[in-house]
């Protein structure tokens, strides 16, 4: 492997369940560029990459792959060999990749790679096809492929298209709704429509592709927070996605939707608001018309264990939100600021905090009584996370 060949492109950003993936960046930065919540892309132009480039780097994935395991020997690894390879390597960058290519192995279960960067589904289908096709050469032991995509492009693809990609051995696509409500989604410039989502979601969906999408409690703030739930839960009953994601709405210092909050016609909601909005969107799923799965699976919510079949496991969700919310105030209290803190538990698990931070905790609990003060304590924890 020559130094102009070590080192394969790697995206700024990919799906939590996609942490062990290897990363393939077939696009660059983000084609739309405008939704007001997101900073990541602000400073960046959009491009594709040429498949023969893309396809380059497949190659050097597979190369990393093939040096590493030839220090395997049945389930043990030979580490020492592996740290030596690693520190000779020429540059930072090319430790990066090696390393991602050994968690994948190690960790990952060789089982999926992830393609980025924000809605790679823009891509020629042709070219995109040529791409996923040649991942399936390379890595016949891929278990998943998966990508970004945006749900107005997907609402363009065409039928044949999908089951092309299907075919060839796209899997998954992961896809920001964020909001049902074209209010909500004209507040925060996303570019898209309920209809799109719909029309897009049931294409995916229909060419044996596995959807997930992202929905954000909180982003339309007090003024749209019904109307967010009960339109995001009737996109779901239309849609039927395989995994429906929370990434509870954070209002991120520097953003653009903080020009849309100062206007006047935007309060964020507080945390235990967009608690109750997570409820009332579950309360509005029909277990009759959809079998996916709703799974909490970021720090940013507050109940991450909100999280289950959504055909089986609506009852069982709504009552441990209850619970949770008959518990005393001071008591919610004393959980949403260890959580926000990074608390991986639920609320019946405190005790695992050593006594000294409960007792912090609890203090601060108890006598930060002005909610404005309050929510900006937790703002302060939630605003890293995103």
């Amino acid at each position: 492997m020559s130094d102009k060949e070590v080192v394969f492109q790697i995206g700024p950003i990919r799906p939590p369940s996609e942490a062990n993936s290897l990363l393939l960046r077939v696009t660059e930065n983000c084609p739309w560029n405008k939704c007001k919540f997101c900073m990541l892309y602000k400073k960046n132009d959009f491009h594709t990459r040429p498949v023969v480039e893309v396809k380059k780097d497949i190659d050097v994935m597979a190369e990393y792959r093939d040096r590493i395991l030839v220090h395997q020997k049945g389930t043990e690894w030979n580490m020492p060999a592996i740290q030596n390879e690693f520190a000779a390597l020429p540059s930072d960058e090319a430790r990066m990749c090696y390393q991602m290519v050994f968690t994948w192995l190690t960790e990952g279960g060789r089982q999926a790679i992830f393609l980025q960067d924000a809605n790679t589904m823009v891509l020629r289908p042709e070219w995109l096809i040529e791409i996923v096709s040649y991942i399936r050469e390379r890595f016949p032991e891929m278990q998943r492929i998966t990508s970004y995509g945006r749900a107005n492009t997907l609402a363009r693809i065409s039928e044949a298209d999908y089951r092309a990609l299907r075919q060839a051995g796209l899997d998954r696509i992961h896809s920001g709704y964020e909001s049902g409500s074209d209010q909500v989604l004209r507040l925060i410039a996303k570019g898209t429509t309920q209809e799109e989502q719909i029309i897009g979601g049931r294409k995916v969906r229909d060419a044996g592709i596995e959807l997930s999408i992202y929905f954000m409690p909180g982003v339309g703030g007090k003024e749209l927070s019904d109307e967010n739930a009960v339109e995001t839960a009737k996109v779901i009953n239309e849609v039927d996605p395989d995994f429906v994601r929370l990434r509870t709405f954070v209002l991120r210092s520097g953003s653009l939707m903080e020009e849309v909050r100062d206007s006047g016609v935007y309060t964020e909601a507080t945390d235990m608001e967009k608690l109750l909005e997570i409820r009332k969107m579950i309360a509005h799923i029909d277990p009759s018309r959809v079998r996916g799965r709703l799974t909490s699976d970021h720090i940013i919510n507050l109940l991450q264990e909100v999280s289950g079949d959504l055909d089986c496991d609506i009852p069982w969700m709504l009552s441990y939100i209850d619970a949770f919310l008959a518990l005393p105030e001071v008591e919610q209290k004393k959980y949403q600021l260890a959580r926000r803190m990074g608390f991986p538990y639920d609320w019946k698990q405190l005790y695992r905090l050593r006594e000294r931070d409960l007792t912090h905790i609890e203090d601060m609990a108890k006598h930060i009584v002005d909610e404005r003060q309050w929510e900006q304590l937790l703002h302060r924890f939630t605003d890293r996370y995103i």
